[in-house]
């Protein structure tokens, strides 16, 4: 509908353009077609003048009937063409001295009144009024050429004026009907940028046409069987992690009485496999507890901020990886003053447990950890850093995906999941800050995490 709107105007001006030449080319025609012939009988006229003349003298001299004759030919067929020529030339003033002249002439055909007007200077009256026919005739001639002009100069504004106007009215067509596809589209697009964010998506109809309409409508039906299917994995993890958790606890409870050789003494080898039950059963404990808290974060729970105060967070920290911090002869630089954040403890403990977490575990051997922290204008932030390998530039996003581990090998005895800095990253999102990899010059890597 729209192209043929616009194709609409754009016709007019071609039928309005073609009838306006074909106007133009009619009227050229006739008026050159007259002007040929009025000046071609001018000319004629002036000619049949001279004949006369020379007739006249002829039948005076020789006295032949049929010289006569064809002056009467003559005389009839230039009062004929003269009456032609005043049909066509009406305002020559003329006119009446060549009605004058054509009657003396037809008294002329007597001989003997031939013989006396044969050198009569009305023959040169005849020539000047002939010739001022003519003069006449050309001068009308111009007359109409010019109007022809003229009207031609009118037709040109009016095709000017006309195709201004079309095409300003088929550029307003084009932009408004440009404007009603894009519009949609735009909706379109919106509604699969909140399906990708997992916002939830406008649910107005799209307005445009039909098919954008129905693209829309398939949207949000895409949008309600991914939210289901988003409801399905939480309900599995879910249930999956409390269910793994109940059958945990009894290993965990099996091999800490065997370790502690209540059922009787172990040898060296048995108390080698129960460290193994020990160890493995801690990681899959740690396992679950990753899976519960990102299934927890995915859910977007509401939470309320209060006052946090980071140093005792920290000092708290340290005194649980105590035995890993010694373990690796690693040196942890705390801020001597001391933050207080306005957020959710749950959410901030679990960034800045998985951060410190990497740390000693990926830091070097006998290495040092630095904690600082910050107040600005309009946030507030927190970083880790450590010594240790450097992260390779194509792996500082990757790394915080679910799942995803560096090319850097964890080093201790538990292997890590993959799902602490993916945890950490959504907890920084859900409290509205960012999570990032940021270059440090006292340390190869350092994590800083920023809170509005």
């Amino acid at each position: 509908m729209g192209f043929v709107l616009v194709l609409m105007p754009l016709g007019g001006m071609i039928w309005h353009d073609s009838r306006a030449l074909e106007h133009l080319s009619q009227l050229t025609s006739e008026e050159m077609e007259r002007a040929v012939r009025d000046t071609r009988r001018a000319t004629l006229l002036s000619n049949l003048a001279v004949d006369l003349e020379r007739t006249l003298r002829r039948y005076a001299v020789l006295g032949d009937n049929r010289i006569l004759a064809s002056y009467q030919q003559q005389l009839t067929h230039y009062r004929e063409l003269l009456a032609e020529h005043q049909t066509s030339i009406p305002n020559a003033p003329v006119y009446g001295q060549l009605g004058d002249l054509l009657g003396w002439l037809d008294s002329l055909q007597d001989l003997t009144r031939a013989k006396v007007e044969s050198t009569s200077i009305r023959f040169e009256e005849l020539d000047l009024a002939s010739t001022e026919l003519e003069m006449a005739t050309r001068s009308q001639v111009d007359e109409h050429l010019l109007k022809v002009r003229l009207v031609i100069d009118e037709l040109m504004k009016e095709i000017w004026w006309v195709s201004g106007l079309v095409a300003v009215l088929s550029l307003l067509l084009i932009l408004l009907f440009t404007y009603l596809i894009i519009h949609p589209v735009r909706q379109i697009e919106s509604r699969i940028l909140s399906l990708g964010a997992g916002i939830e998506p406008d649910q107005k109809p799209v307005d445009g046409p039909a098919e954008l309409v129905l693209l829309g409508e398939r949207i949000l039906w895409l949008h309600d069987k991914l939210k289901e299917l988003e409801q399905q994995k939480y309900q599995f993890l879910r249930h999956v992690s409390h269910e793994l958790k109940t059958p945990l606890a009894v290993l965990r409870e099996g091999a800490d009485l065997l370790s502690e050789q209540l059922v009787g003494p172990l040898n060296p080898d048995q108390q080698e496999i129960c460290l193994m039950l020990e160890q493995n059963s801690r990681r899959l404990q740690t396992l679950i507890e990753r899976l519960l808290d990102f299934n927890r974060l995915s859910q977007q729970e509401e939470f309320e901020r209060v006052p946090v105060a980071l140093r005792p967070l920290l000092t708290e920290l340290c005194a649980e990886y105590r035995l890993a911090i010694e373990s690796k002869e690693v040196k942890v630089h705390l801020p001597e003053t001391d933050l207080v954040l306005q957020t959710d403890p749950y959410r901030l403990r679990l960034i800045v447990d998985n951060l410190f977490s990497n740390a000693v575990s990926y830091g070097a051997q006998g290495g040092q950890i630095w904690i600082r922290y910050g107040q600005g204008e309009q946030e507030s932030w927190l970083e880790v850093a450590n010594e240790g390998h450097t992260i390779p530039q194509d792996e500082r996003e990757r790394i915080f995906e679910p799942f995803e581990q560096g090319s850097i090998a964890r080093q201790g005895l538990l292997k890590g999941s993959g799902m602490g800095l993916s945890i950490a990253r959504e907890s920084a999102i859900s409290l509205g800050g960012e999570l990032s990899l940021v270059d440090d010059a006292q340390a190869p890597v350092c994590f800083r995490l920023t809170l509005k």
